[in-house]
């Protein structure tokens, strides 16, 4: 089996605590949309203490087209990119030289060349190294960019993949895109980057865990339930109010059904931090208890919601207990199509 060799993670900036978003909003709303006023509770109800913002909160308050938003983009996300990366090099105790490919995860922006391609130029990766851009993916990125790197890991059992996942949330907010479901998007979503090196077995080195079976499974005709829509301003969000109650009626069949195939109960459950609600149909859908979900909420809280990197914080969380000899961990994820991503780490 492929081995997961180590993470790393990267926010921007300094913590913007949720109470702070609250009562800007709250400005800002009693000017633009005073009809949003009676949702600002919604701030209260989403489990999160602080977030992190690639600019500070005035800056989202002023006029930001496509192209500076794209800009802002290429510069920060370059630069939250190589932190993790080296971050995750560092406690594999390799270097750039060491890595043999790339898989490279987001949703937020775009740039060609890729940012995978820049990274390339800026931390003197080897010139012969396979790059993987995958676009698209939203919320769901972290796991299915995972599982992609272990079957390029089990397919060249030689070599080690670098999964990297980017989201830079907040350069969708603008003031022209003010419904409900963009409201509740800005008291959920924040910025972030992580990053988990992955080595072939015949490829001596750490080992945080072990690389099992995974699995998606979309839902037919369900592209409306979450992903964006492309305005001239930037990018909109597309968030059904249905989410939670899909997850608490769908996923545990999918579930049981993977579960079953792969002969396995997880010993733990490391899920992407969507929000509370979610969180809670999680634990509706699968029967879970109350701790179940600790490090999804732990990052949930400190973080918010980062769509495709928030499970790999979640990850790191969970392993700061490692994983014993024979133990299990389900990781779990959601995103646009609309799909579920599902995998399997052993000890």
């Amino acid at each position: 089996m492929p081995s997961l060799e180590s993470l790393g993670a990267a926010v921007p900036g300094e913590p913007v605590p949720q109470d702070a978003v609250k009562s800007k909003a709250a400005d800002v709303l009693s000017a633009v949309s005073p009809d949003l006023l009676k949702h600002l509770s919604v701030f209260d109800s989403t489990g999160i203490k602080t977030r992190h913002f690639v600019r500070p909160l005035d800056w989202y308050l002023e006029t930001h087209g496509w192209r500076e938003r794209s800009e802002v983009f290429r510069e920060e996300g370059l630069r939250l990119l190589e932190a993790a990366a080296r971050t995750a090099l560092r406690n594999a105790r390799k270097g750039p030289e060491d890595v043999d490919g790339i898989v490279f995860v987001c949703t937020t922006g775009i740039s060609t060349p890729s940012l995978d391609a820049r990274l390339v130029n800026r931390m003197r990766l080897r010139p012969d190294i396979l790059r993987v851009p995958l676009w698209g993916l939203g919320c769901a990125g972290g796991v299915a960019g995972l599982r992609t790197a272990a079957d390029l890991a089990r397919a060249h059992p030689k070599k080690r993949f670098l999964l990297l996942s980017l989201e830079l949330c907040s350069l969708a907010f603008h003031l022209g895109d003010l419904d409900l479901r963009s409201f509740v998007a800005a008291t959920l979503f924040g910025d972030g980057a992580a990053a988990a090196l992955l080595r072939g077995d015949e490829t001596e080195g750490a080992t945080l865990a072990k690389a099992g079976a995974a699995s998606t499974h979309a839902w037919p005709d369900s592209e409306d339930v979450m992903g964006w829509d492309v305005m001239d301003a930037g990018l909109s969000v597309v968030f059904s109010r249905k989410i939670p109650e899909i997850v608490e009626r769908e996923l545990g069949p999918v579930a049981e059904r993977f579960l079953g195939a792969a002969r396995t109960r997880p010993d733990r459950y490391v899920f992407h931090p969507g929000g509370t609600k979610v969180l809670q149909a999680y634990e509706k859908a699968l029967g879970l208890n109350g701790t179940s979900l600790d490090s999804a909420k732990t990052v949930l809280a400190r973080y918010g919601n980062m769509s495709s990197p928030s499970v790999l914080f979640a990850l790191e969380e969970s392993l700061k207990r490692p994983l014993r000899d024979g133990e299990s961990a389900l990781l779990a994820a959601l995103g646009p199509g609309f799909a579920s991503e599902l995998m399997l780490l052993q000890g």
